[in-house]
């Protein structure tokens, strides 16, 4: 991870690395809390002022985000961030009636700020990416198909989610970019989102919370990297500028 972090601006590289320590803070928390709790109790709760902790990496990603250029890319990428940190304190407060259904939403609208992002920088239709996006929208599918029989009321909000998840996983796998680390940053969102789909419609959601924070964590360090870092020209796509 050094070495990746050498390629981003210094600027950005500040803040970058403060994002990247405050989840790994966060999810030492939450590991030391699991290890003197009994076995699957739950960690909300657990960790002193645990809504502000759980939105600081994302905030802290932004604040790197915001001294990206072009312009374009630097308006989603914080619009996507910030999303995603509305989305951290909301879960991070299940005592609120919308605590699940807002953090849906507003990861939803995190995706989608990706999913804006993430096209304009073109297609990389090399035969392992497009078969990549194939294992993608089938694993998407076979989510939704063992979910189906428990989603009752969410049962539209949640095909949405999923299908804008597996569209952004997709497109961060197809975008032209130097290194595959936005790419690898998108599977690991994927895998966060499935623990908590598993969590919440399948088995009880203790058995899954460190590993939904680490790969959540890894999701956001890994795709902000894969923007910011330098690239082999500084011209970007003439779409993304203008967005």
């Amino acid at each position: 991870m050094i070495r990746f972090a050498v390629n981003i601006p210094a600027r950005v590289r500040e803040w970058w690395f403060m994002g990247a320590v405050a989840g790994i803070i966060y999810g030492v928390l939450l590991l030391q809390a699991a290890m003197v709790l009994p076995p699957g109790a739950p960690l909300t709760g657990q960790v002193s002022y645990q809504p502000l902790w759980k939105c600081a990496m994302a905030l802290l990603l932004a604040r790197a985000a915001w001294f990206h250029r072009p312009l374009g890319e630097r308006r989603w990428l914080v619009v996507a961030l910030v999303f995603s940190a509305i989305g951290d304190l909301l879960l991070a407060m299940p005592g609120l009636r919308i605590s699940f259904i807002g953090g849906l939403s507003a990861f939803l609208l995190a995706h989608l700020a990706y999913l804006r992002l993430f096209v304009p920088l073109g297609a990389d239709l090399r035969a392992h990416r497009l078969i990549g996006c194939g294992l993608i929208i089938g694993a998407a599918g076979t989510l939704l198909s063992r979910f189906w029989p428990n989603l009752g009321e969410l049962t539209l909000p949640v095909v949405v989610y999923i299908g804008v998840l597996a569209a952004m996983a997709c497109a961060a796998l197809l975008a032209r970019l130097p290194t595959p680390l936005t790419a690898l940053g998108a599977i690991c969102f994927l895998i966060s989102d499935a623990l908590i789909g598993t969590a919440r419609f399948l088995s009880a959601f203790d058995t899954y919370q460190l590993g939904i924070w680490w790969f959540y964590a890894a999701a956001q360090v890994l795709i902000v990297a894969g923007i910011v870092g330098h690239r082999h020209t500084d011209a970007a796509p003439a779409a993304t500028d203008g967005a």
